[in-house]
């Protein structure tokens, strides 16, 4: 059997169609449609012999020209007699013919649909209409009875285990996959955004990381990346003591610059959200979003704040799925957060139903043994929520000057 690669493409369309005309009752239960095909005559030949099919319940070449004299007898006759075909395993080839054809089908559509959105011929409303067909057309599967297989590669997610680093207890506890949407809340100024950013800088080599940046300045984060990174102070980034210093700040420019990080800065609605994932998203790494924060996020048609930021993480959460990607978003907590020691999960109902959204929600409090105008606070992770993981404190120090975070280490 050839093999199943883009390359290979016509080849495959031929085999697919030889099948059919030397096995006519497989035309009862294809899936594929003739403007699905690459190449006109195939696309053509298709469509006749459907037709022919429906009418006369087996494929007479002289009936379709009577028909169609457009029809290419000689075309017909040569992928009938001389394209080899697999009768002992017609299932299987029908099965990968198909599913080659509008796996390559989907990819022409997108990659067309793309071009024209970032040219600007294309509005976002017809853009997402056109990729919500595309979504639709699925192949329905043959064999419904589950087999071992099917099983074990639904359960086993050690392949789309999201791991970071430097954060052992944390990746133990939260169990992070692919396709998460995972909620970080705290109060004002309890380092929200200077978490996600360590987060971000533990996975920007592994993964397209794009950052929705809506509150901090360019200089602000830019700063805040550099030193996570570099572990050197803010306020040396622009102005380091030592060649030592300059030497990490050189290195750390470089490894963001290699990461090929995104951080978007103007995007501030769900619709430029999707817009800016759908022209920029890597087709050969996975793509965690970072959104800061959902506060901030606007969506069109609702009327209070408490819609608002229900439909926004709803929305994100559909997006989880429609991109395959992953999406750590910064929430404030209600009113009620700043009068407790240690803030719940329901402090965040007055930012919409946002925990019936999430996969995972981690609540953020600095240690309340910890002196918070001291340079290095006491921080808790708090995971209260967690779909397919565990519920549990990871203690952490947060290095303001740094704004790195680390996890306590028990000797």
């Amino acid at each position: 059997m050839i093999k199943i690669c883009r390359d290979n493409r016509i080849e495959i369309e031929n085999e697919f169609l030889a099948l059919l005309l030397n096995k006519n009752d497989l035309f009862n239960i294809i899936q594929v449609r003739p403007n699905w095909l690459c190449i006109k005559e195939n696309r053509k030949l298709l469509e006749y012999c459907i037709e022919c099919f429906n009418e006369c319940g087996i494929i007479k070449p002289d009936k379709i020209y009577e028909k169609h004299k457009d029809f290419n007898i000689e075309y017909f006759t040569d992928i009938y007699l001389n394209v080899f075909y697999y009768n002992d395993a017609w299932k299987e080839q029908l099965k990968l013919a198909e599913e080659s054809i509008v796996k390559y089908y989907k990819e022409d559509i997108i990659k067309m649909l793309n071009e024209k959105l970032k040219n600007d011929e294309i509005k976002y409303d017809e853009f997402m209409a056109k990729m919500k067909q595309l979504d639709d057309i699925q192949l329905t599967e043959n064999v419904l009875s589950l087999t071992k297989r099917e099983i074990f590669e639904n359960i086993n997610v050690d392949n789309s285990k999201i791991i970071f680093k430097d954060y052992p207890k944390l990746n133990n506890f939260l169990q992070l996959v692919q396709g998460d949407f995972l909620i970080i809340g705290a109060t004002t100024g309890a380092g929200k955004s200077g978490f996600m950013l360590n987060l971000m800088n533990q996975l920007m080599l592994d993964y397209q990381c794009i950052y929705f940046n809506m509150e901090m300045s360019k200089s602000t984060i830019y700063k805040r990346l550099v030193s996570i990174n570099a572990d050197i102070p803010i306020k040396y980034i622009n102005e380091p003591e030592t060649d030592f210093q300059k030497k990490k700040i050189d290195n750390s420019m470089e490894i963001l610059e290699k990461a090929n990080l995104i951080v978007e800065h103007k995007a501030n609605d769900i619709k430029q959200i999707r817009s800016v994932v759908a022209k920029l998203k890597d087709k050969n790494r996975h793509t965690i979003l970072f959104i800061d924060h959902l506060g901030l996020t606007k969506v069109d048609g609702t009327k209070s704040l408490y819609e608002q930021a229900t439909e926004v993480a709803k929305q994100l959460r559909q997006m989880c799925l429609e991109y395959d990607c992953t999406i750590i978003s910064a929430s404030q907590l209600n009113r009620s957060a700043y009068q407790s020691e240690e803030p719940t999960l329901s402090m965040l109902k007055d930012s919409g139903e946002l925990e019936n959204s999430a996969s995972k929600v981690i609540l953020m409090y600095r240690d309340k043994e910890s002196n918070k105008d001291s340079e290095i606070v006491g921080m808790n992770i708090e995971i209260v929520k967690n779909r397919d993981g565990f519920c549990g404190n990871v203690e952490m120090e947060y290095d303001k000057s740094k704004q790195i975070f680390k996890e306590k280490r028990l000797y």
